[in-house]
């Protein structure tokens, strides 16, 4: 089934990266060029038995055992960390991306928000150097004691399905996390309810049809964590466009607007 799916046979050496070739692998899979090219997602047609979200689990699945994950999940305490907020935002760094995530922590910081959080590492010293450094969720949201969202927040940036494929690695992050925890304690990894969600403005999603793409990968998700004992789920929302730009909005305004999201679909609330 894995290789009927576009999964590679394990090469010998091991993994620098916990998501190395899970873009090649759903590419392959999917029979485009890559997932970050718009006019190789515009037409996408789901190939019948294919499950996209299994494909991404199971390589980042293998990564994870081949790079002896499990024996460093302690070299970082800074993995799915709880809570705290990154502002701070260099002169010239003018992705609008990074400019609203960090206008969003600025504001819960000044507003005393404790339900938001940025840049939350996920896998920092898992496979023994620094590659992964870096990686981490967007914005986090805890929605309850249990129940938190992971938000890759896109502008113009990629694709909606490169998007979708970097949320759910970090979803499948989170489930063999949760198998291995790390000695440190953390609210997001004792979890047992996490939403993925791919937040964008409503052009964002204007030159693609997502609906069965979103409908297979929600399904997926929720195989996936119900096999494990949780609740796991997938969706493309719509970002409020007053938020693109957000620093002309005040804080009450920006994290308001934060919290309407709506549909891809029809900009309709949730």
């Amino acid at each position: 089934m894995q290789r009927e799916q576009g999964f590679d046979e394990a090469p010998p050496r091991a993994p620098r990266s916990i998501v190395e070739r899970v873009e090649e692998n759903v590419s392959r899979a999917l029979g485009i060029v890559s997932t970050r090219h718009r006019s190789a997602t515009q037409g996408l047609r789901l190939t019948a038995g294919l499950d996209v979200v299994e494909l991404i689990f199971q390589t980042i699945s293998d990564n994870y055992e081949r790079g002896n994950a499990a024996g460093n999940r302690n070299q970082s305490k800074e993995n799915w960390r709880w809570q705290q907020l990154k502002s701070r935002i260099a002169a010239h760094n003018k992705s609008p991306e990074v400019v609203l995530e960090r206008a969003i922590a600025a504001a819960c910081e000044r507003v005393g928000h404790t339900e938001w959080a940025n840049q939350v590492p996920v896998a920092s010293g898992l496979m023994g150097g620094a590659a992964d450094r870096r990686r981490a969720v967007d914005l986090v949201h805890r929605c309850d004691e249990r129940h938190f969202e992971f938000i890759e927040l896109k502008i113009a940036s990629d694709t909606p399905l490169y998007a979708a494929v970097e949320i759910i690695g970090y979803g499948s992050v989170w489930l063999l996390a949760r198998a291995t925890p790390p000695t440190l304690r953390s609210a997001i990894v004792e979890a047992d309810h996490v939403d993925l969600r791919v937040l964008a403005p409503h052009r964002y999603y204007a030159r693609y049809e997502l609906t069965e793409l979103e409908g297979a990968l929600d399904a997926g998700c929720r195989a996936i964590g119900r096999e494990r004992g949780v609740t796991m789920t997938f969706a493309f929302e719509a970002l409020d466009e007053r938020l693109v730009g957000a620093l002309t909005i005040d804080d009450d305004e920006l994290l308001a607007a934060l919290d309407a999201r709506s549909s891809w679909r029809d900009g309709g609330r949730r």
